[in-house]
């Protein structure tokens, strides 16, 4: 059954753990009320020099107001305010004028409320018991209740009532002033905030580019690999040769697969997102297209590759060919009926790219989830480049155009 909202500083655990907050900032503000009051006194002393009490005093002042202003003050804030009003904060505060500010304007803050915390603990609890304790015969404390000292039993007892459970409405409506301020004043600042999505955009990024190649390297395998058993399988009574051959490509596959698979691992184990040198390190390039085409021949396919000359192309550029090449070639050896060509045009200051292949059983073909085509698309955008597909004239083409600077 739920609690009604007006019971819930009676009920909720949360109310003695704001409340702990609250007397800890309360008798903070205190040590600070004693030491104003010390010095009112020294002043009003005439056998004292003013200027030592004024020499003393910004001394002080210079050691009790400088921890609102501190980074390792702030830390143990935040860690409070998680801890006492559970509130939504990053571990570490941020640094820098502005924090340091906002900081000092959570302790002033925290003082202030502490203060009126303490301050209805040490009125009412006292009152209540004075009232209760007078109703049964006790009257050394009834000068401190004034005209609540002729109270008839019942208004008493009622108001005692009452008094006891108003420092927990206190602590609770206190507290919840801070948690909803604790964000605001020890939480990022709005360039820190716009600060951590860029980097979280930057790690996605990354991320999303390493399961890019993945997907492309290990699929690519995959289906090597199975079209290269599948073949091998067929030609077992009437090509030894032929076999063995296919048996060893497919242990390569399967070994620069796997090696590519611990690298992904590798860089996610470490706790940190790549960088984008980092999530293509190890790709292949537009010199090893001679080999994949090699590869797709093994496989059983009918490949052929005109390349030009790209020792200009940039390695980011190159890369980035080669990785399309080879998810458009997969997908013809899924999708297609065997035939693949593959074109290199290097064209002004770009890559153009046009693989083609035939349609399975001349129709449309199996269909894929899509991915392979997104992730090609996504690479040659990166690259201010473009890429179109579809069916011409019965065949399966892919084209994509990645510009380049020499």
């Amino acid at each position: 059954m739920a609690v009604p909202r007006v019971l819930l500083p009676l009920t909720s655990a949360a109310t003695p753990r704001r409340g702990v907050l609250l007397v800890i900032g309360g008798v903070v503000a205190a040590a600070y009320g004693l030491l104003i009051a010390g010095f009112g006194q020294m002043y009003g002393q005439p056998d004292v020099p003013s200027a030592v009490i004024t020499a003393l005093v910004v001394v002080t002042a210079a050691i009790v107001l400088a921890p609102p202003f501190l980074h390792s003050v702030r830390v143990l804030e935040a860690l409070a305010a998680r801890t006492f009003l559970d509130a939504d904060l990053p571990v570490l505060p941020g640094r820098g004028t502005s924090a340091s500010l906002r900081g000092a304007a959570w302790y002033l803050t925290l003082l202030a409320t502490g203060a009126v915390a303490v301050l209805s603990l040490l009125v009412c609890v006292p009152v209540a018991v004075t009232l209760v304790a007078r109703q049964s015969g006790v009257t050394v404390l009834d000068r401190t209740l004034g005209a609540l000292g002729g109270l008839p039993v019942v208004p008493a007892v009622v108001l005692a009532v009452v008094l006891l459970v108003v420092p927990a409405y206190v602590f609770w409506w206190l507290g919840e002033l801070l948690r909803l301020l604790a964000p605001v004043l020890l939480g990022p600042s709005a360039q820190e905030r716009i600060a951590q999505l860029e980097e979280e955009k930057r790690q996605l990024a990354a991320r999303d580019a390493l399961a890019r190649d993945l997907h492309d390297s290990v699929g690519h395998a995959l289906t090597v690999t199975s079209l290269q058993a599948a073949a091998a399988e067929r030609a077992l009574d009437r090509d030894p040769e032929f076999v063995r051959s296919a048996l060893a490509a497919i242990a390569g596959t399967g070994r620069d697969a796997a090696a590519e698979l611990d690298r992904a691992l590798g860089l996610l184990r470490q706790g940190e997102a790549p960088t984008a040198a980092e999530a293509a390190a190890g790709d292949r390039t537009l010199a090893d297209l001679p080999t994949l085409a090699r590869e797709l021949r093994t496989a059983g396919a009918e490949a052929t590759l005109a390349l030009p000359a790209t020792d200009q192309v940039p390695p980011l550029v190159s890369r980035a060919c080669y990785a399309v090449v080879r998810e458009a070639t997969t997908n013809a050896l899924r999708h297609g009926d065997g035939s693949v060509g593959i074109a290199i045009e290097l064209a002004g200051s770009a890559v153009g790219i046009e693989v083609v292949n035939g349609l399975a059983g001349g129709g449309a073909g199996s269909p894929g989830t899509g991915r392979g085509l997104a992730g090609m698309r996504e690479r040659a955008v990166a690259l201010g480049g473009e890429m179109t597909w579809g069916i011409e004239e019965g065949r399966w083409v892919v084209r994509a155009r990645l510009p380049w600077e020499a």
